[in-house]
């Protein structure tokens, strides 16, 4: 018997991480040229619907080079494989967006902040608080974390639906 061909895992995660990362960053360039609030509705959907035709193309084109089959694990390996390489590249251009190319957002949030305690009559003690928080939660390196995080999370929860729906175990021999 010919030993068995490894399942090529890498080149998946390398390629459908890549396609993440590019995804991920051209969503921020778009974001930023349009100055649209990344808080909108159309870009959490956008968002949601990209990432679930992402993963769940990675998944599915895994179980073809892998004879149609494709367990609960391999499905999560193949997710979480193209959320770190998709995440580590996004947070590295996240970081790098908001430290220069977007320089201003945490000082337009800062102030929009600011705006929003003088309507809430906060103390001056409650106020520098709140901003010394605001300040670290949208600094570039939190940014950037935040950007990996996110990417881990949905890729596990998509992976784990897709793979609930694509789910087919080799039969034992």
């Amino acid at each position: 018997m010919e030993p068995q061909k490894p399942t090529p895992l890498k080149s998946i995660a390398y390629s459908f991480g890549g396609i993440l990362a590019i995804y991920s960053m051209a969503l921020l360039v778009f974001i930023y040229s349009f100055e649209i609030k990344q808080q909108h509705w159309s870009i959490s959907l956008v968002n949601i619907l990209s990432y679930v035709l992402i993963f769940g193309y990675a998944i599915q084109l895994f179980k073809q080079k892998n004879k149609g089959y494709l367990s609960m694990q391999e499905t999560l390996k193949v997710g979480l494989a193209v959320a770190v390489i998709g995440g580590l590249l996004s947070a590295i251009y996240a970081f790098f967006h908001y430290s220069f190319v977007d320089a201003g957002y945490q000082t337009a949030i800062l102030e929009d902040s600011l705006a929003q305690m003088e309507k809430q009559n906060l103390s001056e003690v409650d106020k520098e608080n709140a901003l010394e928080f605001t300040k670290l939660l949208t600094s570039p390196f939190f940014m950037g974390t935040i950007t990996l995080l996110q990417n881990l999370f949905f890729g596990f929860i998509i992976s784990l639906v897709v793979g609930l729906a694509l789910k087919k175990e080799k039969p034992n021999n």
